[in-house]
């Protein structure tokens, strides 16, 4: 396993830890990428489809019905283990460390560009 400094799987922009965000009637920890991905945290890592829809719903700002009506051709997801203390992930898996999750989503660009 190793470990790297918490950056933006879509442009490699290096990103600051995941804050508490309360927007709309969301409560979420996370952040933003300026390529407009966002990113969710679960700190347990057992919460992994919790955090798949708020980071959908933070990604439609805020409007569930929207994101809940979003085709898997719509956006691209990314996840790692993810240690808040050193704000590093990890690329691979080590079973024997606990560790939370952090969920990327952007949506796609059209084809074309």
């Amino acid at each position: 396993m190793r470990r790297k400094e918490l950056q933006c799987p879509f442009c490699n922009n290096l990103l600051a830890r995941p804050v508490d965000i309360i927007f709309k009637a969301m409560e979420l920890t996370g952040g933003i990428c300026r390529c407009s991905a966002v990113y969710v945290f679960d700190r347990t890592g057992h919460n992994l489809g919790e955090i798949y829809l708020d980071a959908l719903t933070f990604l439609c700002r805020g409007e569930l019905d929207k994101a809940l009506s979003l085709n898997p051709e719509d956006y691209e997801t990314v996840d790692f283990d993810y240690d808040q203390h050193t704000n590093t992930v990890s690329v691979g898996r080590d079973r024997a460390r606990k560790s939370g999750k952090l969920l990327f989503v952007r949506f796609k660009k059209p084809s074309g560009d």
